[in-house]
This record gives structure tokens, sequence and C-alpha cells, in this order.
């Protein structure tokens, strides 16, 4: 006995998740009049697909001793031509030369200071 049939089926597109952006503890290598320090963050990608960043803005700088070294001692620059991989559903870590600490403010009592610094990562799926 032969069967048939005919109907319809669904297929359903995923929603992308935003990827999280941690800052985490780099080494110290901020000084006077170097504009070639660096901001370390991690990245965490929970979508099923690797994502490719490409550019990087930085938004508010805090720090660690607001009294002794306001954040007003670090000047932040733009990664507007970046290439920065993120694999699916890991932790990947990302460094990125970002910072420049400004020499002509930056008092004795930034010694040991921890800047953290918001971004925002523009990017598309790869």
């Amino acid at each position: 006995m032969d069967a048939s049939g005919t109907g319809s089926g669904n297929a359903k597109a995923l929603s992308a998740v935003t990827v999280t952006v941690n800052a985490s503890t780099g080494v110290a290598d901020l000084y006077p009049g170097f504009a070639g320090g660096k901001v370390f963050f991690t990245l965490t990608n929970t979508n099923p697909y690797p994502v490719s960043f490409a550019s990087m803005t930085s938004g508010t700088v805090t720090s660690s001793d607001q009294t002794n070294c306001p954040a007003s001692n670090v000047t932040v620059g733009t990664a507007g031509s970046l290439s920065l991989p993120s694999p699916p559903t890991r932790r990947a870590p990302a460094v990125h030369q970002q910072r420049g600490f400004d020499g002509s403010a930056a008092p004795d009592g930034c010694q040991g200071v921890v800047f953290t610094v918001a971004l925002t990562l523009s990017g598309a799926q790869t």
C-alpha cells in the first residue's frame, strides 16, 4: 500500500544575542607621557556563530581613586579600523591599545590606580 502526504513545515530564525564586554585585569603600563597603554577586556559571545568587531568607541572613564587621581587624567582614543574576532559560545580574550595617559596632569596619586573604560563595539556575524 502506497501513502503520500501534503502540508507545510516551519523554520524559525533565532534572535541575535548581544556580545558581553567585561573589563579584565591587565598589566600596569600607564605612565605620564606614554600614549600606548592597553585596555584589557574579554568578550563573551553566546551566539552559535562567530562575530567580528570592526570598530570600538570609548565612553565614560572611571578611576579606582577619584580623590587622588581623577579619571580626567586618562584620555581615550577610538579604534575605527579594528579586526577583533569573537568565536561562538566561548570566552575570547581580547586586548587593544587605546589608552593614553595625560602626562601634564598626572599627579603622584595616580600610581597603582585602575581606570575602567566603558566600551561599545560594532561588528557583524562572520
